[in-house]
């Protein structure tokens, strides 16, 4: 099946994506993103021309008037032959028929039915996961840039190459390595729009009750635009807010002729990755309807699967939770844990099927803690005072040490973290047992290495930038040290399929902050993550057996005023 006719700039931009990986870090000899960046905080609240800026009021303004998502097309690149992405895009897509619209979102939501659509939905990279099992595939990889949209990819892409023109970026032939993936590659782009913005939620009960008000979901091309760089039939760029819309933007919407769409969060967008299933903001595998629903590691696991998640970003936060867990509320973290690793869970004791756990979890939260009180709060009555997202007997109970299934590895002063999370690797691949690794920075996530590839980031919107000592670079693995050692214990067994989730999660804190140095350093983490999927792929399977989907759970903000300064260069 062929994927959807795609105009120039998105595929380009997709070749770039691929070309960056090739390319190594630090190649600038100055770092133009960080002082960028720096100037614009510095006049954040000045108008001013500027390369780039955050939201709605276009050039000449303020830097930001907007710090959270929006309601943009995400990416979708696939890699291999059983992964099919023409089988929702294009004249598959679900926007173009009324009937499935409004089984995605419960309703047939306002503006939304496109019988010309290309773009398809998020949900339906559930459907895409399931097909290329069907078709063969043996070795799953889902790469999330968390926060990444068309816009951000960009700009990452002009500051690697250093080059732009009139209709993207110039994009080089090669993949990571110098491969095609023997010519599998297919772009297209997907609706990321939830159910509801909201829910209101007991944490104790498991149970939902969607408010009257609550925002409904959509995507309506006029304003949004058909596809990547196209611009929009109508000028109402409050759209693109959804809820955060202001009245002003609201009564030119309306005025045009259009109804607000709520934008998506990130667990309930990843949840749609992972189920199929829309819902509301804040949900993680649980429908509209307050039901329960399971994501595709827990079939494939039941049918013999290996599964793993990767993040540079909390372990159990809320896209890699997505991936496997179920819960009321993306901020119940303990009993997101529970769900991972399979211990009880809040969701099983109210009904929710039990699961055995993930074969591998690795990410930070590592140092993270919380009071009582607080973490009752957001966490209900059983959350356990100490760290936020694992409690101290949650942990020791895991330990093979003591009797568990995992072999964990966590950050431990004075040791280098690539050798503690490796040496953890190669004990649960030689002893058949799970892996868990446990690390972080005092900021939450892993540490930015930025645009030019150092450890050293520009300020975001509080004018402060976050700034490292020498034991949180060693003693963290990057990213794609994770990677490889959820490879080394998902491919120990040759025989054995496997699946893993990779997120680069802090791009959507860069994003959340409007600094756009530690974005595009967190989208080349993430690249980095793909070259080395793409070497084991090379090295120990084929494109006929292996299927990689790269994506974004949403869009931000960010709009490039000037490419070219992005690009050092002179118009």
């Amino acid at each position: 099946m062929t994927p959807a006719p795609l105009n120039r700039p998105a595929l380009a931009l997709a070749l770039a994506l691929a070309t960056l990986l090739a390319l190594p870090l630090g190649t600038r000899a100055d770092d133009v993103l960080k002082a960028m960046q720096a100037e614009a905080v510095a006049s954040r609240d000045s108008e001013a021309d500027r390369p780039y800026h955050f939201g709605t009021q276009g050039p000449g303004g303020v830097f930001s008037n907007h710090t959270s998502h929006t309601n943009r097309l995400v990416p979708v690149i696939t890699l291999g032959r059983p992964v099919e992405l023409g089988s929702i895009t294009g004249e598959n897509s679900p926007y173009r028929s009324a009937d499935r619209l409004e089984q995605l979102y419960g309703a047939l939501p306002e503006h939304t039915l496109d019988p010309e659509a290309e773009y398809g939905d998020q949900s339906d990279l559930y459907r895409l996961q399931k097909l290329a099992v069907e078709n063969g595939a043996r070795h799953l990889f889902v790469v999330l840039f968390d926060g990444m949209d068309w816009e951000a990819l960009k700009a990452a892409a002009i500051v690697r190459s250093g080059k732009v023109d009139d209709q993207g970026i110039l994009a080089a032939p090669l993949l990571a390595a110098g491969t095609d993936a023997d010519g599998t590659i297919a772009v297209g782009s997907v609706v990321t729009s939830p159910t509801h913005d909201e829910a209101d939620v007991d944490l104790d009960e498991q149970t939902i009750g969607i408010p009257e008000d609550s925002l409904r979901g959509g995507y309506d091309p006029r304003f949004a635009g058909t596809g990547p760089f196209r611009a929009p039939e109508l000028d109402a760029p409050g759209y693109l807010r959804g809820q955060s819309a202001t009245d002003e933007e609201l009564r030119r919407l309306h005025d045009l002729g259009g109804v607000p769409h709520a934008y998506t969060d990130s667990s309930c967008s990843a949840a749609e990755i992972a189920s199929g299933v829309k819902s509301y903001n804040n949900s993680v595998n649980v429908g509209p309807d307050g039901s329960f629903v399971a994501p595709v590691f827990h079939d494939l696991q039941r049918d013999g699967w290996k599964v793993g998640t990767v993040t540079s970003v909390p372990f159990n936060h809320a896209s890699p939770a997505a991936m496997y867990a179920r819960n009321v509320h993306r901020d119940d973290y303990q009993d997101l844990a529970r769900d991972m690793l399979g211990l009880p869970s809040i969701a099983v004791e109210k009904g929710a099927p039990a699961v055995p756990g993930l074969d591998v979890v690795i990410g930070t939260g590592f140092g993270q803690t919380g009071n009582l009180q607080a973490l009752q709060r957001r966490q209900g009555t059983n959350a356990v005072a100490g760290n936020t997202y694992i409690t101290d007997e949650d942990l020791e109970t895991i330990d093979s040490r003591n009797g568990g299934k995992y072999s964990v590895a966590l950050r431990t002063a004075g040791e280098a973290g690539d050798e503690v999370l490796d040496a953890a690797a190669r004990r649960a691949a030689a002893e058949g047992l799970r892996l868990f690794g446990f690390f972080g920075s005092p900021f939450g996530h892993l540490p930015y290495r930025t645009a030019d590839g150092a450890y050293d980031p520009a300020p975001g919107l509080s004018g402060e930038a976050e700034e490292y000592v020498a034991a949180d670079i060693a003693e963290n693995p990057t990213l794609v040290e994770m990677t490889r050692a959820a490879l080394a214990v998902l491919g120990s067994e040759p025989e054995t399929p496997f699946a893993l989730f990779v997120e680069a999660g802090d791009v959507d804190w860069a994003l959340h902050d409007n600094n756009l140095d530690d974005a595009v350093g967190a989208i080349f983490s993430g690249e980095a993550a793909i070259r080395a999927i793409v070497e084991w792929v090379e090295a120990n399977s084929s494109w006929d057996e292996s299927a990689v989907i790269i994506t974004a759970d949403h869009g931000h903000y960010l709009v490039l005023d000037d490419p070219h300064a992005l690009a050092g260069s002179d118009r």
